[in-house]
């Protein structure tokens, strides 16, 4: 995706941001305050078998490679209002490990006019995340209470980003709230990829405007048809993909929420062996207060995934479900999260095995530091059974890994 495009789409506004600034000048929408920057600093210990991220089947960001310390990410995003009501952000980010340079997070332009009896009303277009993630939150979409997201959240990263036209509403009846999104995109056509060749992983990593990923080794079929790399932000059929979400708040200690998301991928279409994948899935969400220090939040997902001609090569049905616990203490919290996923294989095995199953247990603690700084504690560990490991690699397809990682989030 050509950074061209998204200039387009950001400054898609221009003849009211050309208003703002007769209004408000030019100053108005570079002030220091418009501008708000991250980094993250690492420290890790990790064994197990190689990461995804290094062409191995891994399950983590960091896998078999003992401690290191490192850059978890750098960014800094652009937040100015245009008119009262209109304002854009523009997010650039890095993760040294996995892309090298800097590329563009999130792009978009964002339109939330006065209510109408008593409906919110929000618009937004341009480069973002569906809104699916309950752990992530800000400008930089970062896990608010831990440091690796659930296996839902964390293929999210790696693999849904939309260009789209988004329109949202919400609507308060005293405690009780409902709400509504609906949005067409396109640039989202190998979402499934890492899905299906890889299955599922939790880590940190997040795509971005022209991001790739190596897979890891394919079944000697797949060799011939599907290329090493993919491009998740990526368009090569044309077609607009949709995406909706209903949001009900019943009391106001539960949340609920229902998302389906369909990329109507076109499974004829290809580029240089990058592929459009035909995926969708739908997803429910909970949120529970305990109490007003200790919160129970699940979710839910289940999906299925093809690409190929005629009979798909590919037709990999995917299934994930997490439930965290976080308690409180003053601006302090602990954490516990327990995953489960799997993969099933629809397809002939000449195609490659692509069925999983597996686990994962997660345990943060999170401590405030100071205004802008931030410590995080994490276990991660991860049992899962992959046939392709032996298949492919001769290597036992059941493997288990854990990783142990510090996090030091400064945030301005």
């Amino acid at each position: 995706m050509s950074i061209r495009l998204l200039a387009v789409l950001v400054l898609a506004s221009a003849p009211t941001a050309a208003l703002a600034q007769s209004q408000a000048g030019l100053a108005q929408l570079i002030a220091p305050q418009t501008f708000s920057a991250y980094l993250d600093l690492r420290a890790t210990a990790s064994d197990g078998e190689k990461s995804w991220l290094d062409g191995g089947f891994g399950k983590t960001r960091y896998g078999g490679e003992g401690a290191r310390l490192s850059v978890g990410e750098a960014a800094i995003a652009w937040n100015p209002y245009l008119t009262s009501n209109l304002d854009a952000v523009v997010e650039g980010e890095i993760q040294p490990d996995h892309d090298h340079g800097a590329r563009i997070g999130e792009a978009f332009v964002r339109y939330r006019p006065l209510p109408i009896d008593g409906v919110h009303i929000a618009v937004r277009a341009g480069l973002f995340y569906p809104p699916i993630s309950q752990e992530h939150e800000g400008l930089f979409w970062t896990p608010a209470e831990t440091i690796t997201p659930s296996a839902i959240n964390s293929w999210v990263g790696e693999e849904v980003k939309v260009v789209g036209f988004e329109v949202s509403a919400r609507k308060a009846f005293g405690e009780r709230e409902i709400g509504a999104t609906a949005a067409v995109f396109g640039f989202n056509d190998t979402s499934g990829t890492l899905l299906a060749t890889r299955g599922w992983a939790l880590d940190d990593v997040k795509t971005n405007a022209s991001g790739r990923y190596r897979l890891p080794p394919l079944a000697d079929f797949m060799e011939y048809v599907q290329a090493e790399v993919t491009n998740p932000v990526r368009s090569l059929d044309g077609r607009a993909g949709a995406y909706g979400r209903l949001d009900f708040k019943p009391t106001a200690r539960l949340s609920l929420d229902a998302v389906f998301y369909d990329n109507l991928g076109d499974l004829r279409s290809f580029r240089k062996l990058q592929w459009a994948w035909d995926t969708r899935f739908l997803g429910l969400g909970a949120t529970f207060a305990i109490d007003d220090n200790t919160r129970l939040m699940g979710q839910a997902m289940i999906g299925d995934t093809r690409m190929g001609y005629g009979d798909p090569w590919v037709n990999t049905g995917f299934s994930s479900a997490y439930l965290m616990a976080t308690r409180w203490f003053g601006e302090d919290s602990v954490s516990g999260r327990i995953d489960v996923f799997s993969t099933k294989n629809r397809t002939d095995p000449e195609y490659g095995l692509t069925q999983e199953h597996g686990w994962a247990i997660t345990a943060d603690y999170k401590r405030k530091l100071g205004r802008h700084l931030t410590g995080l504690v994490e276990m991660l560990h991860v049992e899962s059974d992959r046939p392709a490991r032996t298949d492919i690699l001769s290597e036992p397809a059941q493997q288990t890994q854990t990783v142990v990682q510090a996090a030091l989030r400064l945030a301005y």
